[in-house]
């Protein structure tokens, strides 16, 4: 008896174990990702700049204060009074009275010297002990100055300042009075968001619940996203188990005769 022979059996290809979502590079862009839970102090923090944007929005006269000039002549020079013709500079002389003019006056002069003192610390050129002679010397002359907004440790109010990316800038200059007064804006609104005026009262703002518009805007919004959506025909005929007449459709009816 001959022994029967079976034709031999295909091999199976090992199979490859899935891959794992979590490692693919494209993992966080395949399913949205929700944001970690702020923190307590987080949220209070949110919901303090929130409210001072919001009185800012309400309480646009206060960026024409002249007091805000203090917070960096310098500044204020480059995007405002090099714009201002003889009149405006006049008037505007006239608001702030002889004593405050010659105040800015003399910050301006003392804050542009420091600045040209600062740089030719940096000089490279220059010598070792003349570098630190000139910081010594800026630094005891300029210890009363407000600090320039160029320096600042927040990048939007350098940038702000100085035109860049917030990481030394390239000094671009306004061109226009609307761009210098809308940079100066930028300035004033982040300063005060940050709570760096040091003249105004914060207290009667950040304790007022009234200015949280936004946060009620988002609970509404989120409430809405929540709520089932009911359809105009789910009414008491329709839950009625055919009981009642038929609701007549009037309009179109998406129906269309050839």
């Amino acid at each position: 008896m001959q022994q029967q022979l079976h034709p031999p059996c295909p091999r199976r290809r090992p199979r490859r174990p899935p891959v794992s979502s979590a490692s693919s590079p494209a993992a966080p862009y395949i399913k949205p990702q929700p944001r970690p839970p702020r923190s307590p102090a987080h949220s209070a923090q949110i919901r303090v700049q929130n409210r001072r944007r919001e009185y800012l929005e309400r309480n646009p006269g206060y960026f024409d204060s002249l007091e805000h000039e203090l917070a960096d002549p310098v500044l204020y020079d480059k995007f405002i009074r090099r714009f201002q013709t003889a009149e405006e500079r006049e008037k505007e002389g006239r608001e702030k009275g002889y004593s405050r003019i010659l105040e800015v006056g003399l910050i301006r002069g003392e804050a542009k010297l420091a600045q040209l003192t600062s740089q030719q610390g940096t000089d490279p050129s220059a010598g070792e002990q003349q570098q630190e002679q000139v910081s010594s010397s800026s630094t005891s002359s300029s210890s009363w100055l407000p600090k320039p907004a160029a320096e600042d440790a927040d990048p939007f109010i350098r940038e702000t300042a100085t035109g860049g990316d917030g990481f030394g800038g390239n000094g671009v200059v306004p061109e226009t009075k609307e761009e210098g007064r809308e940079r100066w804006n930028e300035f004033l609104r982040r300063r005060f968001v940050l709570g760096r005026d040091e003249d105004f009262d914060y207290s009667a703002v950040d304790e007022n619940d009234e200015l949280d518009v936004l946060e009620r805007r988002e609970q509404e919004d989120a409430w809405f996203d929540d709520e089932d959506p009911e359809w105009a025909s789910d009414g008491p005929e329709d839950q009625g188990g055919g009981g009642g007449d038929e609701k007549r459709l009037e309009g179109e009816t998406g129906i269309q005769d050839f």
